[in-house]
């Protein structure tokens, strides 16, 4: 095999009947291949051959860092087979990380500059678009500019505009050096601007327009190394100097480039064919795509920065938008791709409502075709854009409900977020109906589906007013029986939650005794499976709060003391290892029998309480013996004390619709001191180390567990109010504090609206202490600091005293005590509402000392 081919060293991989026996393939030819790469008078032939072999070893995943060194010897030989080879494997087998990279620089550079055959500079602008690091991309960028200037080549005006873009996305930088005419001098050289160079000058206008942000930043920070200040309003006026600074010299002198593509998109759009670039009837759809994509950077670029320049383009572009969504076919993939990009467009810039109906349309009308890519992206395109169109999107709700019957999972899950998302009160009767028939077809495997489909059913009639109740009420009947197996506890709870809360008695009853009948008769009861536990759940509990108006119906000979007695006993017997089962069977048990007058139903319902006074189960032998001593009380004081249940009051934790607000990407910010920004990055959600989550004060996954604790309802609400205004006193108490600023406090943060002070109490030997002082300068309401410090660092700290929220001159404290080892240094951020509006401030401070 020492000699052997790349194909049939593959075909000896394939043909291995065991893994052991492919293992050991390649790990003789991977030590063999080591073994000849040493080999300094090793032909050429061989090893290019071998250089072969270890790029298969590399898509197979094998280690292969062994090879790099003799790529980059490939890559300075002289002979193009070598240098083409060579290329190929330094792509693969490094990365930009890897300190071999500067042994490439002088290589490239002379491929870039002195080599007369054009494949050959090719090859080394793609091996620095996909290799370049940061240094290496400001060491070789002014060749590749010297590239563009004098090449008259449209081949290698293509390889090095798709290199240039590579560059400037790697290292905004490099835009200081950036000459805008470059770009504007290519585009007005017909000769020159074939199709393929057009699409690297879009490359480079997308990178400098993507790179705007990173640029500002860059520009901000490398102002704040020459020592400038740090406070908010140097750094507002430095990023306001920065764009100014980054429209002046980059963005304007390519804004005559907009009309420009006007005009190519245009006649791309048009009905030429030109053979050349034609994909089924389309015109180069790729360069299409990309022209939609760059003209939407440029106007939302222009919209953030209001230039007046960039927009007074938009109202064209609005027109050429519809001509593209007019005129190109939807029945071909090439143009779906292109329709697809045209909606982005349409919703990215939030354009006139006509457009946004017209891309809706657009949408829908990929929902009716049979692809399930284009279904897919039609679905997760809608969800984003119901915030701006809800109206245009539910007018298609009959495409979306098809969706939910589709064989794709993923389909289906798109169709039912996008279901909840356009319900409102208008629609709910008709989409609650479609949820159901898709419930009715859910299998085993559709278990997230299910699971998804009833919580968000759960807080839909949370959000919307409900007139008819009965209705309400014969969902959760139709949802237990449906999938009431696969239904959480804490759903289960809010299932029960609804009933109790029913206010139309008559509805209450009819759903109860309709529910009963499918518990109690013995051919109805087959269509409930036995691990349909929230089904048998909500019956015994339905049994022991309603049994009143359950005795009421008309279907007595069905409905009885009996059959209801004997129903909880089977489930005690069928259940016993279910302890929640039990649980609600004991409570249920103990209510019957407080509304009863069988003996026999009596006793038995007592033996179903005794029998678990000696159950091996803590919780369950404790509940029996107190449940038993309640049921020898006397059937007055019984029924005293469990009453049936007032309605409770749910706490609403969820929004209308989790997709009736655009989320937007928080942006990643830099790790500077490998400082925790992770717990800067939710205002409202966000804690530090020293804050703790107060726990809910409304249980959930058992509705009865706390019924039976001896104290009425009102006794736990006066005392509960008692205890509350013993604590207004408290506060009203420590609001009357006031705190003094210290002499010694070093302020390290001034605004308008805010002063932060610091004082160093401590620092040495592993811990701090110190506090921090805010100082209002004007009415401030609802302050929250949250303080992050580097890894090798633990923060606490406590809370704001003496309250939160601030007059004119009042100050307020908090203390922070560090504990770990090297520099001390914070990063602070400060929330508050002033005249109502929420205002975010963020600052870093460092201090002298060290830990």
């Amino acid at each position: 095999m020492a000699g052997s081919s790349l194909k049939s060293f593959i075909k000896d991989v394939r043909n291995s009947k065991t893994l052991a026996e492919e293992r050991s393939i390649i790990t003789k030819e991977s030590a063999k291949i080591r073994t000849k790469l040493r080999d300094d008078h090793l032909p050429a032939e061989k090893k290019r051959k071998n250089i072969q072999k270890l790029l298969y070893l590399y898509i197979l995943g094998e280690k292969t860092h062994f090879g790099q060194v003799e790529s980059i010897n490939l890559v300075a030989s002289d002979d193009f087979a070598d240098k083409r080879l060579g290329y190929l494997a330094a792509m693969l087998l490094l990365d930009e990380s890897q300190d071999l990279l500067t042994l490439l620089t002088n290589v490239l550079n002379n491929d870039l500059n002195n080599h007369s055959n054009k494949y050959v500079v090719s090859l080394a602008l793609t091996a620095l678009g996909f290799l370049s690091s940061s240094e290496l991309a400001r060491d070789v960028y002014p060749d590749v500019e010297h590239l563009l200037s004098h090449s008259k080549d449209p081949f290698l005006l293509k390889k090095a505009l798709q290199c240039m873009a590579k560059l400037i996305a790697k290292d905004v930088s490099l835009l200081d050096t950036f000459s805008p005419e470059l770009i504007t001098g290519i585009l007005n050289n017909h000769s020159l601007c074939s199709h393929g160079v057009l699409l690297g000058v879009i490359k480079v206008l997308q990178s400098i327009l993507q790179s705007f942000t990173s640029y500002q930043e860059f520009l901000v920070e490398d102002e704040d190394e020459d020592g400038n200040g740090n406070g908010t309003h140097a750094k507002e006026n430095k990023v306001a100097e920065s764009n100014q600074e980054f429209f002046i010299r980059i963005l304007e002198p390519i804004i005559p480039v907009i009309p420009h593509l006007f005009m190519v998109l245009q006649n791309l759009n048009a009905k030429n064919f030109e053979p050349d670039f034609d994909v089924q009837g389309i015109c180069d759809p790729f360069l299409q795509v990309e022209l939609l994509h760059t003209l939407s950077l440029f106007f939302q670029l222009g919209d953030e920065l209001e230039s007046s320049e960039i927009l007074q383009y938009l109202n064209k572009f609005s027109d050429v938008l519809t001509q593209i969504a007019t005129n190109t076919d939807a029945n071909k993939s090439t143009g779906q791709t292109i329709l697809y990009e045209t909606t982005r467009t349409i919703f990215s810039l939030n354009l006139d409502q006509p457009l946004r109906i017209l891309g809706v349309n657009i949408l829908a009308k990929f929902l009716s075709g049979r692809d399930n890519n284009i279904k897919y992206v039609a679905l997760n395109t809608l969800l984003k854009v119901v915030p701006q169109e809800p109206k245009a999107v539910q007018r298609h709700k009959k495409f979306i409900s098809r969706c939910l019957r589709d064989f794709d999972i993923f389909i289906r899950k798109r169709a039912l977020e996008l279901t909840f998302a356009i319900l409102d009160e208008a629609n709910i009767v008709e989409l609650v109906d479609e949820l159901l028939h898709f419930l009715e077809r859910t299998t085993e495997d559709d278990k997230s589906l299910i699971l998804f489909t009833v919580e968000r059913l759960v807080d839909v009639f949370d959000m919307y007013p409900i007139t008819n109740e009965k209705w309400q009420l014969q969902v959760f009947f139709q949802i237990m029986k449906l999938v009431g197996r696969h239904i959480a506890s804490d759903k289960i709870s809010d299932i029960l939650i609804i009933i109790n809360n029913a206010k139309n008695s008559t509805s209450k009853r009819d759903v109860l005794v309709d529910m009963m009948k499918y518990s109690l008769d013995e051919k109805l009861s087959l269509e409930i499976p036995e691990e349909n536990v929230c089904w048998q759940l909500a019956s015994i509990w339905c049994i022991g709060e309603y049994v009143d108006i359950l005795l009421e119906s008309q279907d007595a000979a069905l409905i009885n003391q009996r059959s209801l007695t004997d129903y909880l006993c089977r489930c005690n017997t069928r259940y016993n290892e279910d302890n929640r089962l039990i649980n609600y069977t004991l409570t249920a048990a103990l209510k019957l029998s407080a509304k009863i007058e069988d003996t026999k139903c009596l006793e038995d319902l007592r033996q179903l309480i005794v029998r678990h006074t000696r159950d091996p189960d803590l919780m369950l032998q404790t509940k029996s013996v107190q449940y038993e001593l309640i049921f020898r009380q006397p059937k007055a004081v019984k029924r005293a004390i469990l009453e049936t249940m007032p309605n409770f009051e749910k706490p609403h934790k969820h929004e209308k619709s989790s997709s009736s607000k655009p989320v937007k990407p928080r942006n990643n910010q830099p790790k500077e001191s490998n400082l925790l920004f992770d717990l800067l990055q939710n205002d409202n959600g966000s804690k530090t180390s020293g804050e703790k989550k107060q726990p809910s004060s409304i249980p959930q996954s058992d509705l009865l567990a706390d019924l039976f604790k001896g104290t009425p309802s009102t006794d736990r609400t006066s005392s509960r109010s008692s205890a509350d205004a013993r604590g207004i006193g408290l506060l009203s108490q420590s609001a009357s504090e006031t705190v003094q600023l210290p002499t010694q406090s070093v302020k390290i943060h001034d605004s308008d609206s805010l002063q932060v002070f610091t004082h160093l109490l401590s620092c040495g030997n592993g811990s701090s202490q110190l506090e921090m002082y805010f100082k209002a300068l004007q009415p401030i309401e609802e302050i929250q600091s949250f303080c992050a410090v580097p890894k090798t660092q633990k923060l606490t700290m406590g809370q704001l005293h003496p309250q939160n929220s601030l007059q004119t001159d009042d100050v307020c404290k908090q203390s922070l005590k560090i504990t770990g080892t090297g520099k001390l240094k914070l990063r602070v951020k400060v929330n508050f509402n002033k005249n109502g509006n929420p205002v975010n401030q963020q600052f870093d401070y460092k201090f002298d000392g060290s830990l």
